[in-house]
């Protein structure tokens, strides 16, 4: 018994050592027959330079430094591709499979079949030949291929491509003395740009800096067309300004158009990273173009130029939204309404005056309204710009700055508070046709009320729970008006005191009187029920030329440094936000 159980155990430690056996075999098998990872094609750094800057380029930065906007903010720390020691040491199979799978620790996301928006195989490899080119300068590059060829170097005694997708320069750097050549004389500099070269004939490099590098010469041309007519202009002045990436401006050029209303300007040593718009004046406004870059492959930029007579008459004028949002403090009722101007005409509304000095469009308060504030959208309803263009009349208020023809041409934001206990009738007149208001106020107890409204529901955000009431039964009404009933309850924080929300956009807005409901969130809200379109996203034209406009004024004293700092910073961020999309 004892000998068959000596047996079973014999037996089974030469099962378990036959299996760990076997199982080494086939390890060693598959080790063996793992063959590296090869491109079909010598990878190509130019289409991996245009591939890293739409999908590397805001973790890795625009040089590959590792300073990438996203991954700053991120607090990630991104390769740096330029760092001699990476780039002597990186080893291509090894950076393929980080491309293809990522790394957890570094925070790369693979862009492999795993990716949501996978890299095909062949541009894998374009991004390494990318991260290589990133390394080496072309003067490094002329410099070792004027020392190989000194040395009496033939490039039938490189390695071939698999060497160069299996190796790193460190590694070729021990070999360079078997490529036909004495290298012992050769300084470690001298090697590793001999190295470079070496590379270079299995990929293809480009110089990263090039996309950089002024474009020799350029042309900027265009017709300027009336709006209102269809005739060409004849008798203008155009003139070219260029901004750089920080939207500053940079070049200001002049030059009066032909008898076909065309213009030109013949531009040298251009920085591709420049934004061009061209303005006339034309009765006593000023008209841009669209705002463009020039492309180094076509130099020759077309900018049409479209201007409009002007017109005093207000029928074309109407309200295509106003959108309200009320909130309660003790004693009174904060209002909020954003106005959102449609005009209808092929002119630029001047105002009934025929001078926008006198009042453009005009906006209605109701009596005893106080802390009033405007502020303006540039077409983005999540952040506003001082007002400092809305005068006080002698019926309301008005804006001064002209009406453009289009929907959406001015969106306005007012607000202001009245007093509130338990009840109000809050109306107003209107100045012009209103398609349609739409109100958003706490759900804590205040009810809405009135000819037209509907309750749409309530719906819980960050802030607490909020009621919205649309009203489409508008048209042709001479006011707004709608009853508020009932007491607000207080909110609380977690310590049970009674607080205002207050939100950091919302202060911006509403200067600092603390909303309990961010715009933002109210325009979801808005768009998923509202009848009417919003306006469009905002227009790089517009806000190129508010931000042009603005600094005339400051340079001509019309503005304090304080509102002009903060009104450019505010149009700066808008402009950045949408400009990318709009290239």
């Amino acid at each position: 018994m004892i000998k068959r159980h000596l047996l079973r155990i014999c037996s089974g430690r030469v099962t378990a050592v036959l299996l760990i056996s076997l199982l080494l075999g086939i390890m060693a098998r598959i080790t063996g027959a793992q063959e590296p990872v090869l491109p079909i094609a010598p990878p190509d750094a130019e289409a991996g330079l245009a591939l890293y800057n739409e999908r590397c380029v805001v973790c890795h930065g625009p040089l590959g430094a590792g300073d990438g906007e996203q991954a700053l903010a991120a607090g990630l720390e991104p390769r740096n591709f330029t760092d001699p020691a990476f780039q002597r040491t990186a080893d291509p199979q090894r950076m393929f499979d980080i491309i293809t799978n990522g790394s957890m620790a570094s925070g790369m996301p693979p862009f492999g079949p795993a990716s949501s928006n996978p890299i095909n195989e062949g541009d894998r490899w374009n991004l390494i030949a990318a991260v290589y080119s990133f390394g080496v300068s072309p003067a490094t590059l002329e410099a070792g291929q004027a020392l190989f060829a000194d040395l009496g170097g033939d490039v039938a005694n490189i390695p071939g491509q698999e060497y160069w997708f299996t190796h790193s320069n460190e590694m070729a750097l021990a070999d360079v003395g078997n490529w036909g050549i004495d290298a012992s004389g050769l300084t470690d500099e001298q090697k590793q740009a001999v190295v470079d070269y070496g590379r270079t004939q299995s990929y293809m490099y480009a110089n990263p800096l090039a996309a950089f590098e002024p474009i020799a010469a350029a042309t900027i041309t265009g017709l300027i067309v009336n709006g209102s007519t269809s005739q060409e202009v004849t008798d203008a002045v155009a003139t070219l300004r260029a901004f750089n990436a920080n939207f500053e401006p940079t070049l200001s050029l002049t030059t009066t158009v032909d008898i076909d209303g065309r213009y030109a300007f013949n531009l040298e040593n251009v920085l591709p990273e420049w934004v061009f718009v061209v303005t006339t004046d034309y009765n006593g406004l000023t008209f841009n173009s669209s705002p463009s870059r020039i492309n180094r492959a076509e130099p020759e930029l077309n900018l049409p130029l479209i201007v409009y007579d002007t017109t005093a008459d207000p029928g074309g004028i109407s309200i295509g939204q106003i959108h309200m949002i009320l909130t309660f403090v003790p004693g009174s009722v904060q209002v909020s309404e954003l106005y959102i101007f449609n005009n209808d005409a092929n002119a630029v509304f001047v105002g009934e005056s025929g001078s926008p000095a006198g009042g453009v469009v005009d906006i209605l308060l109701p009596a005893g309204a106080e802390s009033i504030d405007f502020r303006r959208s540039f077409g983005s309803l999540e952040s506003f710009s001082p007002a400092p263009e809305v005068i006080q009349t002698e019926t309301g208020w008005a804006d001064t700055v002209p009406l453009r023809p289009g929907a959406g041409s001015t969106s306005l934001l007012v607000s202001y508070q009245l007093p509130y206990e338990d009840g109000l009738r809050l109306a107003h007149p209107l100045a012009y046709p209103l398609s349609g208001a739409t109100v958003i106020l706490p759900d804590a107890g205040v009810r809405l009320s009135g000819d037209g409204w509907v309750n749409q529901g309530t719906q819980a955000l960050s802030g607490g729970s909020f009621a919205t009431y649309m009203n489409n039964s508008l048209a042709g009404a001479a006011a707004l008006s709608l009853e508020l009933d009932g007491r607000a309850r207080q909110l609380l924080d977690a310590q049970g005191n009674a607080v205002v929300s207050r939100n950091t956009t919302q202060e911006l807005m509403m200067g600092a009187l603390g909303l309990g409901l961010a715009l933002a969130a109210a325009v979801v809200m808005v768009r998923r029920w509202q009848t009417a379109p919003l306006p469009p996203p905002p227009d790089p034209q517009q806000l190129l030329q508010a931000i042009a406009d603005l600094d005339d004024a400051y340079a001509n004293g019309r503005l304090s440094e304080n509102h002009y700092t903060e009104q450019r910073a505010h149009l700066k961020e808008q402009l950045l936000a949408i400009w990318p999309a709009q290239t």
